[in-house]
C-alpha cells in the first residue's frame, strides 16, 4: 500500500517573518487547504506507524532537489538504503529540511514524502519543491526619533542580497539591542513588519521599527552589606560614574570588577531601580566583606650536605584596606642564606583627588653579609586603563656602598614604565584567562670613584594562561624573559638578573644563578579543592646566561609537587621541589603560612 506521509512547506511553520506577519507574494497557498494537508499528513502518519513496523528501506528516490545532494536530504531523512525506517523521524526530518532550505534562501519550499511498505522492505519517494531562490533587496530599521545609528546597523548580517533567516533575524534584532542598551537605551524595544514584499525576482524588502524608550543614565550606587569599608570606596570600584549614559555592558562588569577586591568576600549581581520620569538609574550592590589584612611567612630548606647553610625565611604584613579607604601599605622582612637579608615596605594612594590614578612610595635595603649594602626608593604612579589594564611610570635611586675597601660606593638614578593585564577570571584560583606583563627601565650610574659614569637598561616581559582541563582541574603555563644591557664590561654582581627560588626555579636556592639574560618556563597541573586551595604537580625549566669576563650560561629543569589549603590558622602553603641530578631527600621544602586578620 502506497501512503503519502509528510507534505510540508516552511510557510506552514511561519518561520521566516515571525509570529503574526503576512507574506504578500504572487502565489499564496490557501489556509484551508493548508490545515486540510497537515490533518492528513497526521492521519496517514499515525496509521503508518502501526504498518511498518521496523522493516528496512530497500530503495529510496529523491528528485527536485537542488540546493543539496540527493544523499543529504535521505540522511536528515533518516531514510537512506539500509536505514530502518521510522516515520517519527522521517517527520522530524522534514522539519529540520525545510528550515535548512529556508536558510538557503528557500523559504517556500515544500517537500513530500511517500512510501510503500511490503515484505520485503520500504521503498521511499522524496519530492523537493525548493520554490523560487529569495534574497534580501532592502530591510529598514526606523526608530521612532529618528533613523537608527550607523554603527548599530554597520555590524548586522543582514545585508542586501544575503538570505533571510529566523537564526540571523534574531541574531542582528539581539546586537540592535544590546548596541541601545549601552547608548542609555535599556528599554528599546524592536517591532517586526506586518508585512514584507516579495517581488518578481525574489527580492524581499520590509521594515522594522524600533521604540528607543526613554533615556536613561547612572544615578547612584547604594552599598548594602559594608561594615569596615566605607560606601564611597566600593562605590568608586564598582566604575559607575554618576551621570553617565547607562550600558548594559559596563553594568555587566560591576561584580567581576568588586571581586577583584581584596577586602571583599563575595559580591552579588547589581540590581537597578530606573526613575520612569527623569531616566535616572540606581544601582544596588550586596557585598560580603573579607579580611583585608595579612600576614605571612615562608620557611625554605634544602636538603643536601650543605643544608645547614641554605635555611631561608620570608615575612610579609599586608594591610590592604586601612581605615575603610582601600589605601594599602606593606612590609617584609626576607633572609636569603645567612647573614643575608632584605627589607623592604610599600605605601599606596588609591585615586587620587578622585581620578582612577594610584600614587605609592617604595623602599627597601639589601645587606650581603661584608660584601654590600644597597637602599633604595622609589615614587610610583598606576592610572587604571579600564578594569584590567594598569600602566605604571616610576622614578627612584639606589645607593650601593661596597664591603671592601678596593671598591667604590655608587648611586643610581632609574626610572621605569610598566603595563600590566589581568584577563583571568578569579583572583585566587583562576580557571582561565591570561596574565600579561611587561616593563622597560633605565638606569644612570654614578660611581665615587673614579667619578665615572654608566647606564644600563633592562626588559621584561612575562605571561600566564590558564586552561580548564576537565571539572576543577586547571593547567597554568607561565613564561617570562628578561634581558639586560649595560655599558660598563663587567655588570656588577648585585645587578646582575636572578634566577631560582620558590618565586620562580623551584627546586633550587634562592637567587642560585646570577647572568645578564634570563628566562623561565613553568607549567602547573592543578586541582581546585576550594577558593584558594589547590594540590599542584609543576615542571619549571629556567635558562641564564652572563656575558663579560666571567662568561656563562646554563639550562636548568626542575620539578615538585605543592599544596595550599585553608585551615583554623590561616592558609598554608607547602611546596617541595626538586632540582637536576637530586636524589628525593635532596629537595628544597618551601612551607607557609598566610593568616588574615
Amino acid at each position: 500500500m502506497r501512503r503519502p506521509s509528510v507534505i510540508r512547506t516552511v510557510l506552514d511553520r511561519r518561520s521566516v517573518v515571525g509570529p503574526g506577519a503576512q507574506i504578500t507574494s504572487g502565489a499564496r497557498a490557501a489556509p484551508a487547504v493548508r490545515a486540510a494537508s497537515i490533518l492528513l499528513a497526521v492521519a496517514l502518519l499515525l496509521l503508518a506507524v502501526s504498518t511498518a513496523g521496523a522493516a528496512s528501506v530497500t530503495r529510496a528516490v529523491v528528485d527536485g532537489h537542488r540546493s543539496l545532494r540527493a544523499r543529504d536530504v535521505l540522511d536528515i531523512l533518516a531514510a537512506g538504503e539500509g536505514s530502518v525506517f521510522d516515520p517519527s523521524e522521517v517527520d522530524a526530518g522534514v522539519d529540520s529540511l525545510i528550515v535548512l532550505l529556508a536558510g538557503l534562501g528557500r523559504p517556500f519550499a515544500r517537500v513530500s514524502v511517500s512510501w510503500d511498505s511490503t515484505a520485503a522492505g520500504v521503498t521511499v519517494a522524496v519530492s523537493v519543491d525548493e520554490g523560487p531562490e529569495v534574497v534580501l533587496d532592502d530591510l529598514t530599521f526606523r526608530g521612532v526619533d529618528g533613523p537608527v545609528p550607523d554603527e548599530f546597523v554597520r555590524g548586522m548580517n543582514l545585508r542586501p542580497g544575503s538570505h533571510l533567516t529566523s537564526r540571523s533575524l534574531i541574531g542582528d534584532i539581539e546586537a540592535l539591542l544590546s548596541g541601545y542598551a549601552d547608548d542609555g537605551r535599556p528599554f528599546a524595544e524592536v517591532v517586526l513588519p506586518s508585512a514584507v514584499w516579495l517581488a518578481d525576482d525574489g527580492g524581499l524588502a520590509g521594515r522594522v521599527e524600533v521604540r528607543e524608550g526613554t533615556a536613561t543614565w547612572f544615578g547612584d550606587v547604594v552599598v548594602a552589606g559594608n561594615d569596615a569599608t566605607r560606601e564611597h570606596v566600593i562605590a568608586r570600584e564598582a566604575g559607575l560614574e554618576r551621570g553617565r549614559p547607562f550600558s548594559q555592558s559596563r553594568l555587566s562588569g560591576v561584580r567581576p570588577r568588586l571581586e577583584k577586591l581584596a577586602f571583599l568576600d563575595a559580591v552579588e549581581e547589581p540590581v537597578v531601580a530606573v526613575d520612569p520620569v527623569s531616566g535616572e538609574a540606581t544601582v544596588g550592590v550586596a557585598v560580603t566583606e573579607g579580611t583585608a589584612n595579612r600576614i605571612s611567612g615562608v620557611l625554605g630548606f634544602s636538603g643536601g650536605p650543605d643544608a645547614s647553610h641554605d635555611l631561608t625565611g620570608i615575612v610579609d604584613i599586608d594591610l590592604g584596606n586601612i581605615a575603610g579607604t582601600g589605601r594599602a601599605a606593606s612590609a617584609s622582612w626576607e633572609r636569603i642564606r645567612e647573614n643575608q637579608t632584605q627589607i623592604s615596605f610599600s605605601y599606596t594612594e588609591p585615586w587620587l583627588l578622585g581620578a582612577p590614578v594610584d600614587v605609592g612610595v617604595a623602599g627597601s635595603q639589601s645587606v650581603r653579609d661584608t660584601f654590600y649594602t644597597t637602599t633604595e626608593g622609589d615614587l610610583l604612579v598606576t592610572a587604571r586603563m579600564g578594569d584590567r589594564t594598569r600602566l605604571t611610570w616610576s622614578a627612584g635611586a639606589e645607593r650601593y656602598v661596597p664591603g671592601a675597601a678596593d671598591e667604590s660606593t655608587s648611586t643610581s638614578r632609574r626610572t621605569a614604565f610598566a603595563a600590566a593585564y589581568d584577563g583571568t577570571d578569579a583572583p585566587w584560583n583562576p580557571t582561565a584567562g591570561t596574565r600579561l606583563r611587561a616593563s622597560v627601565e633605565y638606569a644612570a650610574k654614578r660611581i665615587a670613584d673614579p667619578g665615572r659614569n654608566e647606564s644600563s637598561g633592562t626588559l621584561t616581559a612575562e605571561a600566564e594562561l590558564f586552561l580548564r582541563v576537565r571539572g576543577r582541574q586547571v593547567l597554568a603555563l607561565r613564561a617570562r624573559v628578561e634581558a639586560l644591557g649595560s655599558t660598563e664590561e663587567e655588570v656588577p654582581f648585585h645587578e646582575l638578573l636572578v634566577l631560582g627560588g620558590a618565586r620562580s626555579l623551584r627546586g633550587y636556592r634562592e637567587e642560585q644563578f646570577r647572568g645578564t639574560r634570563a628566562a623561565l618556563g613553568s607549567m602547573e597541573y592543578r586541582f581546585l579543592l576550594g577558593r584558594r586551595s589547590r594540590a599542584i604537580a609543576f615542571v619549571d625549566v629556567g635558562y641564564w646566561y652572563r656575558e663579560g669576563p666571567n662568561f656563562a650560561k646554563d639550562t636548568k629543569l626542575g620539578y615538585g609537587i605543592g599544596l595550599r589549603g585553608d585551615t583554623r590558622l590561616g592558609t598554608i602553603s607547602i611546596d617541595y621541589g626538586l632540582g637536576e641530578g637530586d636524589d628525593l631527600l635532596d629537595g628544597k621544602l618551601h612551607a607557609g603560612l598566610i593568616r588574615e586578620f
